[in-house]
């Protein structure tokens, strides 16, 4: 393994930031979730004070009264037929356009928590929570715990890539299940996000010991020491990783550029980040959101 750990400062004139709180129309600082749909509306994920969604030219806002399972919301996406899925306390919760519909299940297991939402090469929605993972194939639920190898029942995501492998980033420890044979990684880290690029790579987030890129073959770690979560490949190409204390960190292939409050960014805890149609960045933070136009 290569440990890289290349950094600049942001460079002031690489773009603009504004910053959107409570004050202007959202309806909670602490944005845990953000995320664009494929009709271009912007979806915003409170801790404690449900949703606000804005199309482009009004804003809805929804919570428990309006059909999600709970008002704390920790991830967003959208699946393959449009439905918007939002996760948090309590189970998750689905919009077909009109209404929201609670779930506190999956199948058989009800997790206290669901921590991420990622949609696989196949299609499939999975989620990574409190007591394990679940995979829903549109028809079906399976899910994956300690009893099949994994090193820690809290699983902050999991994916399936584009080649058939399964990943869990684990409190502790990285596995890896391709067809029968789980692997674990890492024990001692806890990981917190995964991301697959448009090379095929992945990208593993951890609080404490970095990211870790891996091409197929070899394992490079960027950052070491770090709290960084890859969480975004922007349309250059660009990842983007997000870190509880350290603000927002940028790989361009080369080197890993930071942005902080001293930059623009409203907080240095972030939790989420999106590329919306227009290619600005809307980054989730513990005191509001911040946009970046490149």
């Amino acid at each position: 393994m290569h440990a890289q750990s290349l950094e600049t400062p942001a460079s002031p004139s690489f773009g603009e930031w504004t910053t959107w709180t409570v004050a202007d129309v959202l309806p909670e600082n602490e944005v845990r979730a953000v995320f664009q749909d494929s009709q271009g509306r912007l979806w915003f994920g409170t801790r404690h004070e449900g949703i606000g969604m804005y199309d482009g030219a009004s804003w809805a806002y929804f919570t428990s009264e309006d059909g999600l399972a709970a008002n704390g919301i920790l991830a967003l996406n959208e699946d393959d037929n449009g439905r918007i899925w939002a996760a948090g306390g309590a189970g998750y919760s689905l919009f077909d356009g009109s209404t929201w519909a609670p779930h506190d299940s999956l199948g058989a297991l009800h997790p206290r928590v669901i921590y991420s939402i990622n949609v696989g090469s196949e299609g499939h929605v999975w989620l990574g929570a409190n007591g394990g993972a679940s995979a829903f194939d549109g028809a079906r639920w399976r899910h994956f715990t300690e009893a099949d190898g994994l090193p820690h029942r809290v699983v902050h995501a999991a994916l399936e890539d584009r080649s058939g492998t399964r990943w869990f980033a684990c409190r502790e420890g990285l596995a890896r299940l391709s067809e029968s044979e789980m692997t674990v990684l890492y024990p001692e880290d806890n990981f917190g996000s995964i991301l697959e690029d448009g090379r095929g790579h992945l990208w593993f987030g951890t609080r404490g010991s970095g990211a870790y890129q891996f091409d197929g073959q070899d394992w490079i770690q960027h950052l070491p020491g770090r709290d960084a979560r890859p969480t975004l490949v922007d349309r250059e190409g660009n990842v983007w990783a997000v870190s509880d204390e350290n603000g927002v960190y940028r790989y361009d292939g080369a080197a890993w550029t930071r942005y902080g409050v001293e930059d623009g960014l409203v907080s240095n805890t972030v939790f989420d980040v999106t590329e919306a149609q227009d290619g600005s960045l809307w980054f989730a933070t513990a005191a509001g959101v911040s946009r970046f136009d490149p």
